[in-house]
């Protein structure tokens, strides 16, 4: 599935990343999130999803995007980092000669990629569509769980009680479906299904609501 030229995409990214200090989150409860990571589970994201696409999707645009759409992180400031990731990809297209007409889509895409009400715009391709149902679709579920653990261990929370409730404000909070396509609408409900049945598994192993928790 990885082309050839993704792969070197990606080497650029992760060197631009580097460079600019953006390859691991800042925040010190965080550690374990790497931005390039992530960069590589949106693309199979897109891969996955775009089975149920349906036609006239441009793969070519939306895989390219998902490569370079957090290309602008850095040690700071990543409110803006879409706008980042646009100017950087730009630059590279410059540089590597690419379509004008191309390059231009891909970048606004990349551009938008954050603005997820645009989800719901009818005037939204279904390339952004795509591409914004992958990047939401990361750290969810299982992950959403091991990313809680992790934030607290990082935070040295220090009873299962606690756990329990960040994981009931965090991985199984309640939140509509934000998913347009069949497929990633499917799957979200998938992943907040699993979130919801370890959060009733954990309450039940904590004994959650006993009377002798009051003694």
């Amino acid at each position: 599935m990885i082309k050839e030229n993704y792969r070197e995409y990606l080497k650029y990214v992760r060197e631009y990343l580097t460079e600019h200090h953006g390859i691991n989150s800042p925040n010190p409860l965080h550690p374990f999130r790497s931005r390039y990571h992530h960069t590589i589970r949106v693309l199979h994201w897109c891969f996955r999803l775009k089975e149920d696409a349906g036609e006239n999707v441009d793969l070519e645009a939306l895989y390219t995007a998902a490569i370079f759409h957090d290309i602008g992180y850095a040690d700071c400031d990543n409110e803006n980092h879409a706008k980042r990731s646009y100017q950087a990809f730009l630059e590279y297209a410059k540089n590597q000669n690419m379509d004008t007409v191309f390059a231009n889509k891909v970048a606004d895409m990349i551009r938008k990629h954050s603005n997820k009400e645009l989800l719901k715009e009818p005037e939204t391709s279904k390339e952004l569509i795509l591409l914004m149902e992958a990047d939401l679709l990361d750290e969810e579920g299982a992950m959403g769980i091991v990313w809680d653990c992790m934030t607290l261990g990082n935070a040295h929370v220090n009873s299962y009680g606690n756990a329990y409730t960040h994981i009931m404000e965090s991985s199984n909070k309640p939140e509509p479906n934000p998913m347009v396509t069949p497929r990633a609408i499917q799957i979200w409900e998938h992943k907040k299904k699993i979130a919801a049945e370890f959060a009733e598994e954990l309450k039940e192993d904590l004994m959650i609501g006993s009377e002798y928790f009051d003694i």
